[in-house]
């Protein structure tokens, strides 16, 4: 395989290509992302699994229990960022999104396996203090998943495995190299 990080055209395919990859595989390094949002005290980042890539559309999904912290900062600022890493390759990838969140939907729900439709519905709601660990119990309802779908607005590329290091930035239709 040639050297993505050689042409940022190829680059740019190689991007969309490893995230599709990371949403669709479990095992993935791409397929768990930190999401980083405007939280009501500051800035919240934390790990998500990701869902879904669509070059086509430039547009990128996780998603969530409705009732969560992310959801809220969601609904008083959608700008977010989504951060990769693939420490083999030594590649990480950051994306600047703008988010809308898509609650209940039936056919995102459907395709969720059983397991994973346990983390939409935990009792009480996520964040709620408790007195032990086991108070908490998780329970399958589609009324309480929702996905946050964001519209890629900005790609930075970098690789540390290039001396020196590479990086790209695609945005607004334009891609130019810039200094790691």
């Amino acid at each position: 395989m040639s050297d993505p990080f050689h042409d940022l055209g190829a680059l740019h395919a190689h991007v969309w290509d490893r995230l599709a990859q990371g949403a669709a595989e479990a095992g993935d390094p791409f397929h768990v992302a930190m999401l980083a949002t405007s939280g009501a005290e500051g800035p919240e980042a934390r790990m998500v699994g990701f869902r879904r890539a669509e070059r086509g559309t430039a547009e990128v999904e996780v998603q969530s229990d409705i009732r969560t912290a992310k959801v809220r900062a969601t609904e008083r600022d959608p700008r977010a960022a989504l951060l990769f890493w693939d420490p083999e390759a030594q590649v990480q990838i950051r994306l600047s999104i703008e988010m809308r969140l898509v609650a209940s939907d039936p056919e995102r729900w459907r395709a969720l396996p059983d397991a994973a439709r346990l983390n939409y519905g935990t009792d009480p709601a996520p964040g709620t203090p408790v007195h032990t660990p086991e108070a908490v119990t998780r329970t399958s309802d589609p009324a309480r998943h929702v996905a946050l779908v964001g519209s890629v607005c900005r790609i930075d590329a970098l690789s540390l495995a290039h001396d020196p290091h590479r990086r790209a930035i695609f945005e607004a239709g334009a891609a130019r190299w810039v200094a790691p």
